[in-house]
């Protein structure tokens, strides 16, 4: 009996907490879907879900050794592309730096891949000395990996989160950001966010009536005039009205992008709710800096070419980190502490 209540009581347990985690995401999602919140909620959320799981598995043995199966392969696949995984962020690098700029941030997945091919063989290397000095050194840099880890995991289930749910945002006007011309005309790129903000806008034209674009960018140094012009004259010669036409050229970062144009369209008397429409690996961070604007607007994204999608996102992970001091001082006392513990432990011994 007591080992029944026991039972009973874990499976309550368990079942209360994926009811209140899952509740506290359901609850922030409509509060606020681009917040970073959210990716922690899910996180934990799928957390105690599969604790709920496993522990309602282990009352069969079909159940139990169906899930172990289960498990085998996950792991199985999950290893191998841990495996594969550095040396496909090799070759997209150096495709990358050959395709593109040579800058950092276009050699991100290179430095990436390279990191996670020469970090194990340092770990290992300073475990093997096993002193004070090297084993404190070990466990910070574990410590600080698995924090960029679990960090990532929650940016990662972010994004994929809030880009299920933008894509159908409604939307009073669409905001396009700029992304540079090349000799003066809008390239693939920038091509194709306004191929998407003009669909964007015929999706929501029968329930949001007419949907002016706002053509936001202003001028580079090597530009022979402001992109915002720029993208005007390509939506008009592919047949949106002049009027449906706004254009902003003051800008030359996404953050002036929003800014700009918000007021641009209050202006104009038109009210948010806003659709930003960028690139599919930059729409989280630019919905995310609306959200610290106090503009009203939800951000989609265009597809991106294949080889030029790591580095690009992985400059969105460092951007949003950058802002999140917070998480960053918390990380860095949980590193500093391992590490303290540590060296306390093997000097003691």
């Amino acid at each position: 009996m007591d080992a029944t209540a026991g039972i009973v009581g874990q499976v309550l347990g368990a079942l209360i907490g994926a009811l209140v985690v899952t509740g506290a995401l359901v609850w922030s999602l409509r509060r606020d879907p681009r917040s970073l919140r959210n990716g922690f909620l899910a996180v934990l959320a799928a957390h105690t879900l599969l604790g709920l799981l496993a522990i309602s598995i282990s009352r069969s043995r079909v159940l139990e050794t169906l899930a172990d199966a289960v498990a085998l392969v996950v792991w199985g696949v999950i290893g191998l592309g841990l495996l594969l995984l550095p040396l496909l962020l090799v070759v997209d690098g150096i495709l990358m730096v050959r395709r593109e700029s040579r800058s950092l941030g276009n050699a991100l997945s290179l430095l990436t891949g390279l990191a996670s091919i020469v970090l194990p063989v340092v770990l290992l290397e300073l475990v093997r000395h096993e002193n004070p000095v090297t084993g404190t050194v070990a466990v910070g840099l574990l410590a600080a990996l698995v924090c960029i880890g679990l960090l990532f995991l929650v940016f990662v289930t972010q994004t994929a989160l809030y880009a299920w749910l933008a894509r159908r945002a409604p939307a009073r006007a669409v905001i396009v950001l700029g992304a540079g011309l090349a000799g003066g005309e809008v390239p693939p790129l920038l091509a194709a966010r306004l191929r998407r903000a003009v669909a964007a806008v015929e999706e929501r034209a029968e329930r949001a009536g007419t949907i002016p674009i706002v053509a936001s960018g202003g001028q580079g140094a090597d530009e022979p005039y402001p992109e915002g012009e720029a993208m005007a004259v390509w939506l008009r010669r592919t047949g949106v009205a002049a009027s449906d036409v706004l254009v902003e050229d003051r800008s030359r970062t996404t953050e002036e992008n929003l800014r700009y144009s918000a007021q641009l369209l209050r202006r104009r008397g038109i009210p948010e709710p806003y659709l930003v429409v960028t690139n599919d690996y930059h729409a989280p961070r630019a919905a995310m800096l609306a959200r610290t604007l106090g503009i009203d607007a939800q951000a989609i994204g265009c597809r991106t070419a294949l080889y030029y999608w790591p580095s690009a996102y992985l400059r969105e992970f460092v951007a949003v980190m950058a802002g999140q001091r917070f998480l960053l001082a918390l990380s860095g006392l949980v590193v500093a502490g391992l590490m303290v513990a540590t060296w306390l432990s093997l000097s003691a011994a």
